[in-house]
């Protein structure tokens, strides 16, 4: 639909259909919302990810990585690998959300 950069107007455009409906009370209130939502989603996907490696490896991380250190397979590595990355990943995406959250208090 739109390539590159969205411009302030094509926001705009994209938003004023759910403000006229009703379902938002203002263009502010309907983004913050919908990003907000997308912020949880992207959470929410990498505590799945996450939980999958506990459960293949029924420990958490930190414990998982003291099991392997200098015994690693190359596809326990690659399970670290990710499992970290996702670990990383909720920390930015939970802070994200909570700066979110906070500023859509404050207005």
């Amino acid at each position: 639909m739109y390539q590159g950069q969205l411009n302030t107007e094509q926001i705009q455009q994209l938003i004023k259909p759910l403000v006229v409906s009703g379902i938002y009370k203002n263009e502010t209130s309907a983004l913050n919302e919908i990003v907000i939502e997308f912020v949880k989603n992207k959470l929410k996907d990498y505590n799945t990810i996450a939980e999958k490696f506990e459960l293949k490896y029924k420990n958490g991380f930190n414990e998982f990585t003291a099991n392997i250190k200098n015994t690693a397979s190359i596809a326990e590595e690659d399970d670290w690998m990710e499992w970290k990355a996702a670990m990383e990943m909720k920390v930015a995406w939970s802070e994200t959300l909570k700066t979110m959250m906070q500023n859509a208090n404050q207005h």
